[in-house]
């Protein structure tokens, strides 16, 4: 079914859809942004047209409310431990293409790496539907089309915003109920970004062997550079919608030391200390060598393992994020550049 409605109408579809879902989408953080006087566009709870900031690419990913910044897994006292509650209720996501192709990163991070599931994740996962924000062209920094994560057909509606409303079509049976007496039937087809300002090579596309990459780039000086210019803030990996990596801790409540909670917490491998192990030793304790490990992760080691697609899906919030300026899809070129000159001289020898 394929709708044009208006903005009040709009307002009026999510109020029916919050009576049966929570409605999450990029919306304004009033003076939370980066720069002073700027908004932060994060994902929160929408219950009116005029609370979804489309004209721009969110500042964080759909991932903050999928898997908490914070979250208890269990409570604890002296003989029990009771799991904490995961709340089930439906979740409807408005999210850009690369967004939703991220989702099968996280899947796979949560669901099927190590052989073991993880119980809230799994919980909620059956729950979660998309709705598609259709990108009418490239924002900066973005080269989801080089990772192939520019399209996707794994939403229950898109719809394409505009100053007099929106374009709508829906997919799902399930959302059908909800759109009953809004709009006007249009023709109304989802469209895709094709072509990217940034593009780059990923090192397979020299080297299809990933230890042979690894060889390459492990000890490179190439990494050198980054050591003075990475500060080890991390605001690459939380505004990364393929980011798992998180600390566990145990909070003991001050009335009775015995009883307590365990809580998961995001975590960045590009904080010093994240690699520690008992004993003082770390196995990356320069920031390029951080950098290296996450950049070989996202563009090499992951899809190595996973055999599917690359863990980065080149929505650039790294690179919109990074208060130092580094761009990881000129990261991903140096790479690929890197591994293909190696080659080379190697041919030559």
């Amino acid at each position: 079914m394929n709708l044009k409605i208006k903005p009040d109408e709009f307002s009026e579809l999510l109020s029916r859809l919050n009576k049966a879902w929570r409605v999450y989408a990029p919306s304004a953080e009033y003076r939370g942004g980066r720069f002073s006087d700027t908004d932060n566009v994060i994902y929160q709870p929408v219950s009116a047209w005029s609370d979804i900031v489309w004209q721009e690419k969110s500042h964080m990913s759909p991932n903050t409310v999928i898997t908490p910044i914070t979250e208890t897994l269990f409570y604890f006292d002296k003989e029990t431990i009771q799991i904490a509650e995961v709340d089930t209720t439906p979740m409807l996501i408005f999210a850009r293409a690369c967004d939703i192709n991220a989702m099968s990163r996280l899947d796979y991070m949560y669901l099927q790496n190590g052989g073991n599931a993880d119980y809230s994740y799994q919980l909620l996962r059956d729950k979660i539907r998309f709705v598609l924000i259709e990108c009418e062209e490239s924002f900066d920094n973005c080269f989801c089309v080089s990772m192939g994560s520019n399209r996707t057909e794994a939403w229950s509606a898109a719809v394409r915003f505009s100053d007099e409303g929106a374009k709508v079509c829906v997919k799902a049976s399930e959302l059908l109920p909800f759109f009953a007496n809004l709009g006007e039937a249009c023709d109304y087809t989802p469209g895709f970004v094709e072509q990217n300002k940034e593009q780059v090579r990923t090192p397979d596309s020299v080297c299809d062997d990933p230890q042979k990459i690894r060889d390459i780039l492990t000890h490179h000086p190439l990494w050198q550079a980054y050591d003075s210019r990475c500060i080890s803030c991390g605001r690459c990996t939380t505004g990364c919608p393929t980011c798992t990596c998180y600390s566990l801790f145990d909070v003991a409540y001050e009335e009775n030391p015995q009883r307590g909670e365990r809580r998961r917490q995001w975590a960045s491998c590009l904080i010093p200390g994240f690699s520690d192990m008992a004993g003082g030793h770390g196995f990356r304790p320069q920031p390029g060598s951080r950098l290296r490990y996450r950049a070989l992760h996202k563009v090499n080691d992951y899809k190595a393992r996973a055999g599917t697609q690359h863990m980065c899906v080149g929505c650039g919030r790294c690179d919109d994020r990074c208060p130092q300026y580094i761009k990881f899809s000129l990261i991903i070129n140096k790479m690929t550049d890197t591994v293909e000159q190696a080659l080379a001289q190697e041919a030559n020898l």
